[in-house]
C-alpha cells in the first residue's frame, strides 16, 4: 500500500472505556485535524467489541505507533517492530525501563501530584481531619495518589485515616463491601475532608453517606479525581474533583508523534502534572464552622449558573436575608452577596486554568452573563483576564 512522502499511516491502540481514554483520543484526533490535516491516516484499535488489529504493520505501511500500554508484553511487541512510537504509561503496576530508543517517547502520569494537590486544596480550606479511599482492588496508581496526599499533609503535621481494602469478595461486589463502607464513613470525625481516588469512587462514597445520613459537605467533604462532569454534575450533591485534562495530554502525544515522525527533537519521557480543582457542592469553600453558612455556601457552590439569590440563600440555610449577612461577616469577614461574588470568580478561574472549556463556557457555567461581563470582574476583582488564567 504506497503513501505520498506527506501521508503517515499511524496505528493507534487507545481503549475508550472510561472518560479520561476517551478525552485522550479526541485531544490527539485535534492535534491531527489542527496541525495536519489529510496527512494522517490512522487505524483505531479501541479495545471495543468489534476490535480489528493489524497483524502485519509492514504490508499496510505503518510509519508509527500511538499505544495505550495496558502490559509489558505490549510494550515489547511494539517496540520489536523499531518504529516510531509513544507510549502511554498511566496506570502499569510498575513503571516499565526506558526503552533505550530515541524514536520512542514514554508518558507517565504523577499520581503523586494529584494527592498532592488534594491535601493542598483542603488545607487550605482549614480542614484539620483527612481521609482516603483508593480503588476497591489495590492499585499501584491508587497507591501513588495516597502517597503524594499523605506527604504533603505530613508537611503540615496531618496524617490521612485510610480506608482499609476491600476483602477479595467484596472487591467484585459492591452490594458485599457497603456495609463496611457505611461503618467507616459513619467512623469519620465530623467535618473530614475525604479525597477519593477517582470520580466513581467519590459517586459511591456520597450515595452511601445519603443513605447513612451522613451529610456531604456538612460532615464530610468529598473529592474525587477526572472532573467526568457526567458524574460530577448529575450526583447529588456534585462532585468537586481534580480534571486530569486529558485532551490536553492527547495534543501533546499527537505533538510528540508528530517530532519523531519529522526527526525533531522531542523529550523521551514527559510526566502529567495536575494542580487544578474544579468546586462544587461536595467540597465547602472553606471548612466553615457555622452551619448556616456553610449550607448557604453548599447550595451556592451547587447553583452558580443558576445565580441564586439572597432569599433562596437565606432558604437553604434555614433562617431570615437578615441573620445570613450577620452570620457570613462573622464566619467569613464579608456578606454572603461578597461571598457569592466570590464562590464564582474562583470557580471560574478554575475552569478556566483546567482548559477544558472556553470563556463562554466558564462564564455561563459561574453564573456570569457572557464572556466580556466574567472578563470586566476579573480584572475588577484580582487584577487578571481569563487569558491569564489560561497561560498561567
Amino acid at each position: 500500500m504506497a503513501t505520498t512522502s506527506k501521508e503517515k499511516r499511524i496505528l493507534v491502540v487507545i481503549p475508550t472505556s472510561t472518560l479520561t481514554q476517551r478525552q485522550l483520543l479526541e485531544g490527539l484526533l485535534k492535534y491531527a485535524h489542527e496541525s495536519n490535516p489529510g496527512a494522517w491516516h490512522f487505524h483505531l484499535d479501541l479495545h471495543d467489541l468489534n476490535r480489528q488489529h493489524i497483524k502485519d504493520l509492514k504490508s499496510w505501511n505503518c510509519q508509527g505507533i500511538i499505544a495505550y500500554i495496558l502490559s509489558a508484553r505490549e510494550r515489547r511487541d511494539y517496540l520489536a517492530t523499531g518504529l516510531p512510537a509513544v507510549f502511554i504509561e498511566p496506570t502499569l503496576a510498575r513503571p516499565l525501563p526506558p526503552s533505550g530508543r530515541r524514536n520512542v517517547v514514554t508518558f507517565i502520569n504523577d499520581h503523586a501530584a494529584e494527592g498532592r494537590t488534594a491535601a493542598q486544596y483542603f488545607i487550605e480550606r482549614r480542614y484539620e481531619s483527612f481521609a482516603y479511599i483508593g480503588t476497591a482492588r489495590p492499585t499501584f496508581w491508587s497507591d501513588g495518589r495516597l502517597e503524594g496526599f499523605r506527604r504533603r499533609l505530613a508537611e503540615d503535621g496531618f496524617s490521612p485515616l485510610v480506608y482499609p481494602a476491600p476483602k477479595i469478595g467484596a472487591q467484585d461486589d459492591f452490594a458485599l463491601e457497603a456495609g463496611t463502607l457505611t461503618r467507616w464513613l459513619k467512623s469519620l470525625p465530623r467535618g473530614t475532608a475525604l479525597f477519593c481516588v477517582h470520580d466513581r469512587r467519590a459517586q459511591q462514597v456520597i450515595a452511601t453517606a445519603a443513605a447513612a445520613s451522613v451529610r456531604v459537605p456538612e460532615d464530610v467533604a468529598v473529592l474525587g479525581v477526572d472532573n467526568d462532569e457526567l458524574l460530577c454534575e448529575m450526583t447529588v450533591p456534585s462532585i468537586s474533583s481534580i480534571p486530569v485534562s486529558h485532551r490536553e495530554w492527547g495534543m501533546a502525544v499527537g505533538e510528540a508523534m508528530d517530532r519523531l515522525l519529522s526527526r525533531r527533537r522531542v523529550e523521551r519521557t514527559i510526566v502529567t502534572r495536575h494542580e487544578t480543582v474544579i468546586t462544587r457542592t461536595s467540597t465547602n469553600s472553606q471548612a466553615i464552622s457555622d452551619p448556616f453558612v456553610a449550607r448557604a455556601v453548599a447550595y451556592a457552590l451547587g447553583h452558580l449558573q443558576d445565580r441564586p439569590s439572597l432569599p433562596e440563600l437565606a432558604r437553604a440555610a434555614g433562617c431570615s436575608k437578615t441573620v445570613l449577612n450577620i452570620r457570613a461577616r462573622r464566619a467569613l469577614g464579608r456578606t454572603m452577596a461578597d461571598e457569592l461574588t466570590h464562590l464564582r470568580l474562583n470557580a471560574a478561574i478554575e475552569r478556566l486554568s483546567a482548559g477544558n472549556a472556553t470563556v463562554e463556557e466558564v462564564a455561563q457555567k459561574c453564573g456570569f452573563c457572557g464572556a466580556s461581563h466574567l472578563g470586566l470582574r476579573m480584572r475588577s476583582a484580582f487584577g487578571i483576564t481569563p487569558g491569564d488564567c489560561r497561560r498561567g
